[in-house]
């Protein structure tokens, strides 16, 4: 049973809500597979540093078309699992709690940051547009009445 109603898409204020609900709670989940479970778990581990990063590159690029942002994502994941495995073994640092730590707390920053940036140029372009519509407004005049 179809009806016709168009699903509404959500206003970027619940958007970006909920965009940083996630983060809290992947920051959350992270913190909880490297403190509590004391990355014990390879399956929890090997989904913190999979699931967080690609998450904090996937949900607030949503204006991008689906194969970059995938492409984008993957390439995310690689490059920071890479290269905190490589800073912390250069240091001596290493260890797997204290590397699911940096890796959740990275993605976590940028996917707020991402987040606000994206918020900050949706309030950018609905001013913009509103200006657009002020100025044609301007551009097409008083209204002419015509008498009977």
């Amino acid at each position: 049973m179809t009806s016709g109603a168009v699903p509404r898409r959500p206003t970027p204020r619940v958007r970006h809500a909920a965009s940083l609900a996630g983060a809290v709670l992947a920051l959350a989940a992270g913190w909880w597979v490297a403190v509590v479970l004391d990355a014990r778990s390879a399956p929890a581990v090997t989904a913190v540093l999979l699931v967080v990063p690609v998450l904090a590159v996937l949900v607030p690029t949503h204006r991008l078309e689906p194969v970059a942002r995938v492409v984008l994502a993957v390439g995310w994941v690689l490059a920071l699992d890479t290269v905190v495995a490589q800073v912390m073994l250069a240091f001596g640092v290493w260890d797997v709690a204290a590397g699911v730590l940096a890796v959740t707390g990275i993605s976590v920053a940028v996917w707020v940051g991402v987040e606000l940036a994206t918020r900050r140029g949706d309030r950018a372009a609905e001013e913009r547009a509103a200006e657009e519509r002020a100025a044609e407004e301007r551009a097409a005049g008083p209204a002419v009445e015509v008498g009977p």
